[in-house]
């Protein structure tokens, strides 16, 4: 193998021990190059809508002016907030998150043999879905706001184990059984002589020993007690640890803070190391020691850099302002922590992705921890999420207040001279005999010295009218709309929907891959019975299946979001294309759960049971009337019962495989007449479906087996008459 340090890049071959210092300069250098951190503040400003001597009353002051500078055009003018660039945000994470909520995530398999696993697939990721999607949505409503601010973003998708700690009460009695079984088992078994040891003083580091064989994670000290409790009360609380999260997790990442990468880098997949930061407390370091493994060197080298911030600018800080009470700093008592990942080669040649986890600041060459990722997809545990894609490069995209910045500040400059002409209308400055020392400044309601030996008057109102302002802004709003696709009544809808589809469309590939990586991770690492258990079949679980078995599909269509097109689209298709179904090509079980997600996709979910399910019910609903009329009840009739055919099949299977019933028919009349009532009220609705398509075709289909072949049993019981 060559001598990673002849290279001059070391992000080439793995080695044992990772050199901490080139990570923590390759990390400066992925936050500090170029004009990143400017950018992420220039946004956060316009977004905001802040900029320097800023006062709460929306006015100009000459005492809080940067530089001195006296209050233009004079003291109190507008300084109004527009909120434009904050309005189109808004707009668009609205709907990126109402497409999230409505999405359909499906999973397909690659091959005609996959078929199977994939629908064992869907009933995983649904059950998956439900578990995390609370956490999930609020880090898909991040990742919205981060990527149309700043132009991208990106979410680390990883599993994530959490242990706690809770206590569990024994009894001696259940000790005493615990002992009496082992010992009808083996007599030689330790635990044979538990029971005895707990409840004999002397014996008490005995039973310390025994019990320690069992509960290895238990302190000595707390097993004493435990055992002494036992001995004396007859009872004891043993703590114990357990998975209390065992789960996929993603989160989202703000650009060159919370995510960085070098600046050579075009696509992230390529890129030489990535490196995720976060913040933790001191608690935190120490429960990873225990649940990770991290080095406990490292952990008292970091915990001494609490509330310490890496030398770079920290793009959280807000700049001040006279409407900010306070500034926000976040490393208050936290401990700066830096995530790399870089996929280097091992000995043998093969690429693997090694995490790597050190303190920036720390000053040491220790490391928390260095492994082997070993994730079954292969890749870099993180999705880019782009607003626009107009060059390769991941850093060439552009935020929304980029690109309205001129709009918002033209509407706001409109906004300020109307309020100011506004200002000077309502009271207007007053012209007086010009006096020795007297100021020459105009405003409204101020003197305004004059040669004329006229007495005081009213300055005459600006010249012009608002309106040409008003169409400005209402023009320039326009066209953002139009940019962006955002909702307006002057801009044709099918242009509005041809952009948000193209922007939903973006939205959801980036999700559509998330939704991939978050079901690897489960197949890899979730247990395979718990697995069988959820789907009710086995999946494969090997990383070359894993990466080449599924593939991810997450689809919406906006136009869904409008309920009127909805409805119309529907009756369409039950007024022009059912019709026309002659093949019955269409699955009408299918269209009809598309109908209900269309309509209410929450209510979709309470609502809609699966087929199997769904068929298993109406088994049931049959087996439940024939039982009412073999009791001499009266089922309850539907009418036009679109299961009608379904059902006459299904109580041609019960009877005939019920003995008792197939006696009453021919024994007792009155359950007779009530089994021809039922199917004479199941025919009906079969007959007026086949009636319909008699009208279309010309000809009466061959049908009703199961209902005519039920009605010749009660006929001939009928003629035979009752069994004597």
């Amino acid at each position: 193998m060559k001598n990673p340090s002849n290279n001059q890049d070391q992000f080439v071959y793995s080695t044992g021990k990772p050199d901490v210092g080139y990570l923590f300069s390759e990390f400066q250098r992925s936050l500090n190059h170029g004009s990143n951190n400017s950018r992420i503040v220039n946004n956060d400003n316009i977004r905001l809508a802040r900029w320097e001597g800023q006062t709460e009353d929306g006015k100009k002051h000459s005492d809080v002016r940067p530089d001195g500078d006296p209050a233009f055009p004079f003291e109190g003018a507008s300084d109004v907030r527009v909120r434009m660039v904050d309005s189109t945000i808004n707009e668009i994470v609205a709907n990126l998150m109402t497409t999230f909520d409505r999405c359909n995530v499906r999973i397909n398999g690659t091959e005609i043999n996959d078929n199977g696993p994939a629908a064992g697939g869907n009933i995983l990721m649904n059950w998956l879905m439900n578990k995390v999607r609370p956490e999930l949505r609020n880090e898909a409503e991040l990742l919205a706001n981060y990527t149309q601010q700043y132009g991208w973003s990106a979410l680390h998708v990883f599993w994530e184990q959490e242990m706690g700690t809770r206590f569990q009460t024994v009894r001696i009695d259940e000790i005493k059984a615990l002992s009496e079984q082992a010992a009808q088992q083996d007599p030689t078994s330790p635990l044979a002589k538990l029971a005895e040891a707990v409840m004999d003083p002397a014996q008490e580091d005995f039973a310390v020993d025994l019990a320690t064989m069992y509960l290895k994670q238990m302190a000595v000290k707390d097993l004493k007690k435990a055992i002494r409790s036992l001995r004396e009360e007859g009872v004891a609380n043993i703590p114990e640890q357990y998975v209390a999260k065992n789960l996929p997790c993603a989160v989202a990442l703000k650009p060159f803070d919370e995510i960085s990468f070098p600046p050579e880098t075009i696509d992230l997949q390529r890129a030489r190391v990535v490196f995720r930061r976060t913040f933790m407390t001191e608690l935190e370091l120490h429960e990873m020691a225990k649940s990770d493994g991290w080095d406990k060197d490292f952990i008292e080298e970091a915990v001494k850099t609490a509330g310490m911030l890496n030398s770079f600018n920290d793009p959280n800080i807000l700049p001040s302002a006279s409407l900010l009470n306070y500034q926000i700093n976040r490393n208050d008592n936290l401990i700066e922590i830096v995530y790399s990942y870089t996929r280097l080669l091992d000995e043998d040649g093969v690429a693997g992705i090694y995490q790597t986890v050190f303190c920036p600041i720390a000053g040491t060459e220790l490391c928390a921890k260095h492994e082997l990722l070993g994730y079954a997809h292969g890749k870099y545990p993180f999705v880019v999420y782009r607003r626009e894609r107009t060059r390769r490069a991941i850093m060439d995209c552009r935020g929304v207040p980029e690109i309205s910045a001129s709009d918002q500040l033209e509407i706001k400059a409109q906004k300020d001279s109307i309020r100011d002409r506004t200002a000077f209308v309502t009271m207007p400055p007053v012209m007086v005999k010009k006096r020795l020392g007297g100021l020459n400044k105009v405003a409204p309601g101020v003197h305004l010295p004059v040669t004329s030996p006229d007495d005081y008057r009213f300055m005459p109102p600006p010249a012009g009218e608002t309106g040409t302002a008003f169409n400005l802004m209402d023009r320039v709003e326009m066209q953002n709309a139009a940019y962006f696709g955002l909702t307006h009544p002057n801009i044709p809808p099918t242009k509005t929907q041809v952009t948000q589809q193209n922007m939903v469309n973006n939205w959801l590939s980036a999700w559509s891959e998330t939704f991939g990586m978050t079901f690897s991770l489960t197949l890899q690492y979730m247990e395979p019975t718990e697995v069988e258990r959820i789907c009710g079949m086995q999946l494969p679980q090997n990383a070359s299946e894993i990466s080449s078995m599924f593939d991810f599909h997450v689809k919406y269509d906006v136009r869904d979001i409008d309920s009127a097109y909805v409805i119309e689209k529907l009756k369409a298709i039950t007024q022009f294309v059912l019709p026309l179904d002659g093949g019955g090509i269409i699955d009408r079980n299918k269209l009809v759960k598309a109908a209900v997600e269309a309509i209410d996709p929450d209510k979709a979910k309470e609502l809609i049971m699966p087929a199997g399910s769904a068929s298993q019910k109406v088994y049931k609903d049959i087996q439940s009337d024939v039982g009412l009329m073999m009791l001499g009840n009266e089922a309850q009739y539907v009418e036009n019962d679109p299961a009608a055919n379904a059902k006459l099949q299904y109580l041609q299977d019960i009877m005939g495989k019920n003995q008792k019933a197939q006696g009453m028919m021919n024994q007792d009349p009155h359950f007779r007449a009530l089994v021809e009532n039922y199917i004479k009220n199941l025919q009906m609705s079969v007959t007026q479906e086949q009636n319909k398509q008699i009208g279309r075709t010309g000809v009466s289909p061959v049908g009703q087996q199961a209902g005519n072949s039920m009605q010749s049993q009660i006929d001939q019981a009928n003629a035979a008459g009752p069994t004597q």
